[in-house]
């Protein structure tokens, strides 16, 4: 298959400690499924946040042996940031990210500026704590998560708008195309159906390092 899109779990979702004590969620798995059914000619691979690495070495392999040929990242919560990870290390390795869609994605710490061809980034309304001492790295994180322990009990808490906070929502992105949605954290089907819908919105960036 030529075309390939992975789609990458947050916490929880499948193989790391928080999965392993709570149980995965599988909340990509599901969204990858949605994809595959719907598109038959891309390949579309399930992996976790804490399989980064393993991602990493795979799409290189893949892309050195020719196997692909336009390479597709989504990732949604901590899965966001792993894949902003990954497609700014296959850029500095002149391998060629077509799209990146993160999904509320989250990191204790911003991030820098990602190099793609076509990056939207739907992230959930945030509140006037998390867009003030919730944009402190770690600190903040900290602070904003005892604020809003409370939301545990809340329907938005249960989808995983607790855990997302404590782990520092980043909001809009910069040189992504930014969609702000009111929906819960865990609805990552939701936000990725309106990334797809985006997507030919998104501005052109580099491909690969010395292209314009």
């Amino acid at each position: 298959m030529s075309k390939v899109e992975y789609f990458i779990g947050g916490a929880g979702d499948k193989g790391d400690w928080i999965s392993r004590a709570s149980g995965a969620t599988n909340i990509m798995e599901a969204v990858s499924i949605n994809r595959a059914r719907t598109s038959t000619d891309i390949d579309c691979i399930y992996r976790g946040h804490e399989q980064e690495q393993e991602i990493l070495s795979d799409i290189k392999k893949q892309w050195q042996s020719g196997k692909y040929k336009s390479i597709r990242i989504t990732g949604h919560s901590w899965g966001g940031k792993a894949a902003m990870d990954l497609a700014q290390d296959l850029f500095n390795s002149g391998v060629p990210v077509d799209e990146l869609i993160t999904l509320d994605p989250v990191s204790m710490f911003p991030f820098g500026k990602i190099h793609v061809a076509r990056w939207v980034n739907v992230y959930i309304k945030q509140s006037l704590v998390d867009n003030t001492i919730g944009k402190i790295p770690i600190a903040g994180n900290l602070l904003s998560s005892i604020v809003t322990l409370p939301t545990l009990i809340t329907n938005n808490g249960r989808s995983g708008g607790y855990i997302a906070n404590v782990g520092g929502q980043l909001g809009a992105e910069n040189g992504a195309h930014n969609i702000e949605i009111d929906t819960p954290h865990a609805d990552a089907q939701t936000m990725y159906n309106k990334a797809r819908k985006e997507i030919v919105n998104a501005p052109l960036g580099p491909r690969v390092i010395g292209s314009k």
